[in-house]
């Protein structure tokens, strides 16, 4: 794929529904940086919205890449202008954003996952995305974070590797809040 081909399959997405749009081009990212040896990892809501299928709402796409600058340059290729933090594209009304160029969390664990048999998007690990917001939801006191992170916990229960998500927390007050989430979903507790 070339700039002009991401270019026209971007704007092909101007009267696609919000997820569809941002998935799609992070996809069309993730394969015009796969010729440069650059890995965009989703991260944040778009993570969560992936998570729970499209159940939970996000504005823009943040992504973590080691390739900030080859990044940018892509994007500004393809229409997006920065603006403060964000890359921001008109037409389809989509921000980018790349928050750092380092993944919290185990490069192993990411997900590399396939949206239809060309286009795929690497993805945070579930484990990741939950110490996310579990650490969000204890050290700022976020309740949005908090449900999230208990949703993603609990609809996730039977495939997630806990002992991985105990040993990756950073704080007791960390331990504790996910030992409450367990024991309410054990409780039968899902939301």
């Amino acid at each position: 794929m070339d700039i002009k081909q991401a270019q026209l399959e971007i704007n092909e997405l101007k009267n696609a529904g919000k997820y569809e749009a941002m998935l799609r081009t992070a996809a069309i990212l993730t394969r015009l940086l796969a010729k440069r040896n650059v890995k965009p990892i989703i991260v944040g809501g778009l993570s969560v919205t992936i998570y729970t299928q499209n159940d939970y709402t996000t504005r823009d796409i943040d992504m973590v890449s080691d390739g900030y600058e080859t990044i940018s340059n892509i994007l500004k290729e393809l229409d997006f202008k920065k603006e403060g933090r964000h890359f921001y594209n008109d037409y389809i009304e989509i921000a980018i954003e790349i928050p750092d160029s380092y993944l919290e969390g185990d490069y192993s664990k990411v997900q590399k996952v396939f949206i239809d048999e060309l286009n795929y998007v690497y993805l945070i690990s579930i484990e990741d995305i939950i110490l996310d917001r579990l650490r969000a939801a204890v050290h700022w006191k976020s309740i949005e974070d908090r449900k999230w992170g208990f949703k993603l916990l609990a609809s996730n229960i039977d495939s997630l590797d806990k002992q991985y998500l105990f040993a990756n927390c950073q704080a007791q007050k960390e331990v504790d809040e996910l030992d409450n989430w367990f024991t309410s979903i054990a409780a039968g507790e899902t939301d």
